[in-house]
């Protein structure tokens, strides 16, 4: 084909129109059919015209049918399972073989000499004192870290 033909054939598709009728009829007995052709008795034109969205409707987000195989809840699940908990285990763990450790400490500081004193000669009694205060503070965060290890177990359950 030459150029021309190829041009008169885009003007003429250019020119036609999107639509299509269809033709809804009814026969004697009630009975709907559609054709492209009109009805020779009784009938209702329908313009039909493609759609301009696209094709797939779209589901509303957090609907479980729509999540999918590998959807947020299993995305949580698998954080909570591989890395979540194993963590938070590791930092309960973690924490009470600090206070472990700073309770050795003050236990092994032995009897006071002059390369133990403490700066500023403190009396002994302030060092327990001050050692008490570290214990208690390591301890609250230590159940603290438990507290959130149980909230992560729990959601783990829910889910």
């Amino acid at each position: 084909m030459n150029p021309v033909r190829y041009a008169l054939w885009l003007v003429v598709l250019g020119c036609m129109s999107p639509a299509w009728a269809v033709y809804k009829c009814t026969d004697a007995t009630g009975k709907v059919s559609f054709q492209d052709a009109p009805c020779p008795g009784q009938g209702q034109k329908i313009e039909v015209r493609p759609g301009t969205r696209g094709a797939t409707p779209v589901q509303a987000p957090g609907s479980v049918a729509a999540e999918g195989a590998f959807g947020a809840t299993w995305q949580r699940k698998n954080y909570l399972q591989t890395k979540g908990i194993p963590q938070a285990r590791a930092a309960v763990e973690r924490s009470q073989r600090e206070c472990a450790a700073t309770g050795e400490v003050a236990a092994h500081a032995g009897p006071l000499r002059r390369g133990n004193l403490p700066a500023g000669n403190q009396p002994v009694q302030d060092m327990a004192a001050k050692a008490a205060e570290a214990k208690a503070a390591c301890d609250a965060r230590t159940q603290s870290l438990r507290e959130q290890l149980q909230d992560l177990e729990k959601e783990l359950a829910g889910l």
